[in-house]
């Protein structure tokens, strides 16, 4: 049995551990390691079904169930895959096409103002009895994965505009209504295949997407507002060297030397050859260079006269 998705966030190679687990986007750490057990205890060999395929199950609960738990139930890691499905959400939102949703319930979360109580009731119902048969397990996994897509992309466009968030999709729907009659296999491209992981793949385009951006900002003088876009990518790949170089790029246009030393010797760490970080460090130590005699003048500037032997305490000689 393949293990590869073609619907939901996978079109983006994002993988879904919610949906693997079968939880909704946001479950509690509680929730999280109760559904796990729950879960390990339906397919481990020594306590599933006797008409179960053992060997199967076993293999469900090793490539699936058990990678999506170490994910969500480690705080680090589920920190990173939270704004890595946020990336996904703001991707989404511009280039997912509603009539390519194939589940029902997926559609209705586009157009319906309770979204989120829709969302949770579906996964709910879903969920109940998605590992009762393995053959269905999958499919089951798809169909969560699209609600969480579509929670994603109306959850980004409420953050975006608030309340009117939900109307962009909705007129987006109506619209896409008598395109799907047309093209009924309409669907979303997925992205080429790389050579990484999945989630590997889909961060590098996420942090590309934040360098291109920044750099559109540095441009435009909007210098904090490009720094807030390389913070966010460094979250995802804290050794990125382009990140990094352009950070460094900043900090020497506000003149503050020591960030943009830091930046750059991080940069070069993890590339060695950045022809970019190289420019950025010589610039960086030619003002170092400036700096240091206006540096020693004031230092020198700021030191006391000195007392001219003993002498100078008793006030000289009488």
């Amino acid at each position: 049995m393949s293990f590869e998705m073609k619907h939901g966030l996978a079109i983006f190679d994002c993988p879904d551990h919610y949906a693997s687990l079968g939880l909704s986007i946001g479950a509690s750490k509680g929730e999280i390691r109760k559904r796990y057990f729950k879960i390990a205890r339906s397919l481990h060999p020594d306590s599933c079904p006797a008409d179960m395929d053992k060997a199967e199950a076993s293999r469900m609960l090793s490539k699936l169930v058990n990678p999506a738990y170490e994910v969500l139930s480690q705080d680090k890691d589920l920190e990173e895959y939270k704004v890595l499905l946020r990336l996904v959400g703001q991707r989404a939102n511009r280039e997912v096409n509603p009539s390519s949703m194939q589940t029902p319930g997926a559609q209705e979360l586009l157009t319906t103002s309770s979204f989120e109580e829709r969302y949770q009731e579906q996964v709910q119902q879903l969920a109940q009895n998605q590992f009762e048969n393995l053959d269905g397990i999958l499919a089951v996994v798809s169909q969560l994965s699209e609600l969480n897509l579509a929670y994603l992309i109306r959850r980004e466009g409420t953050q975006k505009s608030g309340a009117r968030g939900a109307q962009p999709m909705q007129a987006r729907a109506a619209q896409a209504q008598p395109e799907a009659a047309a093209r009924p296999e309409t669907s979303v491209s997925p992205a080429p295949a790389e050579q990484s992981p999945p989630q590997e793949a889909a961060t590098s385009q996420f942090v590309n997407d934040y360098c291109r951006r920044a750099e559109e900002l540095i441009q435009k003088n909007r210098l904090n507002d490009a720094i807030v876009e390389l913070r966010d990518a460094l979250k995802l790949e804290p050794k990125n060297s382009r990140c990094h170089t352009l950070m460094g790029s900043i900090y020497l246009q506000k003149k503050s030397l020591k960030m943009a030393k830091v930046h750059f010797t991080q940069a070069l760490n993890s590339d060695p050859q950045n022809a970019e970080a190289i420019k950025g460090k010589q610039k960086l130590e030619k003002l170092e260079k400036k700096a240091q005699p206006a540096a020693a003048k004031q230092a020198q500037a700021k030191q006391p006269e000195r007392k001219k032997g003993l002498f100078g305490l008793f006030g000289g000689k009488k």
